[in-house]
Parts: C-alpha cells; structure tokens; sequence
C-alpha cells in the first residue's frame, strides 16, 4: 500500500479440511460449476458489483444498473 493511502485493504480467507476438498475434487465437474454459478449469483446479490470490485480485481470497472 502506498505511503500515504488510509485506504484500508479488504479481502476473504477461505479454509477448508483436506477432507472437504476430496469431497468437492470427487464431486462431478456439472455440480461443481452448478454450485460455482449459485455462489457467484448469491455474492453479487449481497454486495453488488461496486462492492465486490473493492476486493475481486476481475470485477473493476463493472457496474450493473
């Protein structure tokens, strides 16, 4: 962060046991995408995409009205 900025830096953490991710590797690639969609559709309804731009670099710029 540059001198200066009070911008505080944001972000997630996510941790999961070893045996949650054999779970999700050995979950079919359809339901895995299906859950990735629903996730992504419930984050930007909770935050929004301004919101979600402070933390997620792919989402700069975007602005839905």
């Amino acid at each position: 962060m540059a001198k200066g900025n009070k911008r505080k830096e944001t972000g997630f953490i996510y941790v999961f046991s070893e045996g949650k991710l054999k779970e999700f590797k050995d979950t079919p690639i359809k339901a895995r995408l299906q859950w990735l969609e629903e996730a992504n559709m419930f984050i930007n309804k909770a935050l929004g995409f301004k919101k979600r731009a402070v933390f997620d670099k792919m989402f700069k710029g975007i602005e839905k009205k």
